[in-house]
């Protein structure tokens, strides 16, 4: 059996693109789905184009093998999306699982970020507390803009 992606707008004029498992023909009913992903669009009239990228839809769920439900009485519409957008769209799961299972991908214990962070913290504060806790969750970081550059001896140097 196919995977059936489908792509839904719905009542709250959101966007969403995912992988349906099981929909219940009942009125009302509700939609399983995985890999729920936000569809957000950006226009650039000035070129005469449009943009898109998907984001995990449900704020702190952003593995895609997690199941949620979508209500149908929520749903304006629905489609089967176009080759090219299911083939983004299956790249962008997998991605999010590779950095998921490379634990690249920032997925922090909400507790100790809520226990680290004062709440009379102000913004540069919360900032700051918020990348030290990514950092130590993640390891260091390799960006070169950070100074983590490797000089090699000058040239005429044999390796």
């Amino acid at each position: 059996m196919s995977k059936q992606i489908r792509q839904f707008k719905l009542t709250n004029n959101d966007e969403v693109i995912c992988e349906v498992l099981e929909w219940d023909s009942a009125d009302n009913a509700a939609i399983l789905v995985k890999g729920a992903l936000r569809i957000l669009n950006f226009d650039d009239f000035s070129k005469g184009v449009r943009l898109f990228a998907f984001r995990p839809w449900m704020g702190m769920q952003d593995d895609p093998d997690i199941f949620l439900t979508i209500n149908a009485a929520h749903i304006v519409g629905e489609v089967s999306p176009s080759e090219s957008i299911i083939k983004h769209y299956s790249k962008t799961v997998s991605a999010i699982k590779k950095m998921i299972e490379e634990k690249k991908y920032p997925n922090l214990d909400m507790d100790k970020v809520l226990e680290e962070i004062p709440e009379d913290a102000t913004d540069e504060e919360f900032d700051e507390i918020l990348e030290d806790i990514i950092r130590e969750e993640n390891g260091p970081s390799f960006d070169s803009s950070e100074g983590n550059v490797i000089k090699f001896k000058p040239k005429g140097t044999v390796h």
